[in-house]
């Protein structure tokens, strides 16, 4: 096979960090012609959407589901392949279901009549405002999603020419506000606010620009990977060293080597030295800023206020299995507590654990029956809580929290789960310092406000170091699996600017095999 590229006369790139940001970004500069190796710390890939195994069985310990699957397509058409070659993506339907304190639920399903349907049965007279509520989501993924998502934004005068745009959708509102607008119902308020939360968001502070959600979800559908999302990882992996591309792992980078302003070189702890013309970090950037790289006192001191940005929550993460199936729990399902605004208060605000969790339970036997045990269940139920700027003793409040989510699921959805439970496992937010590199331990870098957002949040390219970019949650467009996809898109463009190509010429298949060549 010939592949078309331009070509930059195969310099050196280094991509810290093999998640879904740190393979895609890897994949687009491949495709480009840099000669691309891919550092990761752990020996398995995959960041935040790593698996692992529990009671014999699989387990995603991230993503859980993919919205935007034409972003994944579009890396395997750069090497004339194609995205379902390689994996299965099955339909999760509904795509949520919300359950109420009140015994009652909404099913948020894969059609308009659907949907309808659901509001008119749970408040008889608002099916009729879900059309508009669509059509004003529908306005600001165009201008944030499709316009916006891959446009870089490294200069005041980016900001200023989208701020108009902002200010016409009312992207100052919050999305609970937003949401509130279309809907009385404050159960409908919440199920459709909360997928903010799903980027690390409080509704009652994320940009009702992030509304885009639910229009990305009804216009790309809402999938499964079969095998589950660690398959995806390993498809990009694989399609990415069948290219010449190089993956080193159980490399954990110690510091950036630096000639004056300029990344030279990647120094692991292992005692290895990679070179690079370009490095790009996956890593959350205020991480690398602040253990990779040697700066002054008066240079710490003017980073200051990197610390100062506000963080996402924190979350808690139990994964089990049960010795029977649950088949009337559904893919996903959303458990709302008592209470929304104070729980979101507590946590943000006050960085405590609230006494009344809501919790996001995922059952993915429910449509991939692969990924349960022949005669049980497995289960991922994430709670919402603080990240480390909370005081919390997580080695002596994970067992806590464990009894009570089972407690929760037990009287809510699951009568008998007290008895049914086979294995366990948590992660708190120290599982995200510790082996993922969050500062604080949170679950999506800086929380997506409206001033952290797009050039507001950490920069793709770094504004004192020119070859130094970044891809991930903390950068623009931001968090979830599609945000951190184009992110890549956007490092992309930055790095066009920074290395101009050489014009379009044909890369033969054994000059790909050597891109990786040192």
């Amino acid at each position: 096979m010939t592949a078309l590229s331009q070509v930059n006369s195969k310099l050196q790139a280094v991509v810290v960090g093999a998640g879904f940001g740190g393979l895609a970004v890897a994949l687009r500069l491949l495709a480009r012609g840099y000669a691309v190796d891919v550092l990761e710390k752990h020996e398995d890939l995959g960041g935040r959407a790593r698996t692992f195994e529990l009671d014999g069985h699989r387990f995603d310990a991230g993503p859980t589901v993919i919205t935007a699957p034409f972003l994944f397509a579009e890396l395997f058409e750069r090497f004339g392949e194609k995205l379902e070659d390689h994996v299965t993506l099955l339909p999760v339907a509904p795509f949520y279901r919300m359950e109420f304190v009140d015994g009652s639920h909404f099913d948020y399903g894969d059609t308009t009549d659907a949907i309808v349907a659901e509001i008119e049965r749970l408040s008889p007279g608002e099916g009729t405002c879900y059309q508009e509520f669509l059509t004003a989501a529908e306005a600001m993924y165009e201008r944030g999603f499709v316009e916006l998502a891959t446009r870089p934004f490294t200069r005041v005068s980016d900001m200023l020419e989208v701020l108009p745009d902002l200010v016409r959708l009312r992207a100052d509102r919050s999305i609970y506000q937003f949401v509130s607008q279309f809907f009385r119902d404050e159960r409908l308020r919440k199920a459709f606010s909360v997928p903010s939360l799903l980027v690390g968001g409080n509704p009652f502070r994320t940009s009702s620009l992030y509304a885009l959600i639910h229009a990305l979800e009804r216009k790309g559908g809402v999938w499964y990977v079969q095998g589950g999302t660690g398959a995806l990882i390993d498809a990009l992996a694989k399609l990415f060293e069948r290219h010449g591309g190089r993956l080193f792992t159980g490399q954990s980078v110690e510091r950036l080597e630096m000639t004056g302003l300029k990344v030279s070189a990647a120094l692991t702890e292992q005692g290895e030295r990679f070179g690079a013309d370009l490095l790009v970090s996956n890593a959350d950037p205020l991480y690398v800023y602040d253990n990779w790289i040697a700066r002054t006192t008066v240079q710490r001191l003017a980073d200051s206020h990197r610390g100062r940005l506000k963080q996402s929550m924190g979350l808690f993460v139990l994964y089990f299995t049960t010795h029977r199936t649950y088949p009337d729990i559904e893919h996903h399902t959303i458990v709302f507590g008592d209470t929304f605004r104070e729980i979101l208060t507590q946590i943000f605000d006050q960085h405590e654990v609230p006494g009344d969790l809501s919790l996001y339970l995922h059952r993915p036997g429910a449509t991939d029956p692969s990924m349960a045990p022949d005669t049980g269940d497995a289960f991922y139920v994430l709670a919402p809580v603080p990240n480390l700027q909370g005081d919390q003793d997580w080695e002596k409040l994970a067992p806590v929290l464990e009894q009570r989510i089972i407690e929760i699921l037990a009287t809510r959805l699951m009568p008998d789960l007290r008895q049914q439970v086979r294995a366990t496992r948590s992660i708190s937010p120290v599982y995200f310092r510790n082996e993922l590199n969050s500062p604080y331990g949170s679950g999506f870098s800086i929380a997506p406000t409206l001033t952290q957002s797009a050039g507001l949040r950490f920069h793709n390219q770094s504004p004192r170091y020119p070859n130094l970019f970044f891809v991930g949650a903390g950068v623009h467009p931001g968090a979830g699996v599609p945000g951190v996809v184009c992110s890549a898109g956007v490092v992309e463009r930055l790095v066009d600017r920074a290395f101009p190509l050489q014009p379009m010429t044909e890369v033969q298949p054994d000059d790909i095999a050597m891109s990786g060549a040192k």
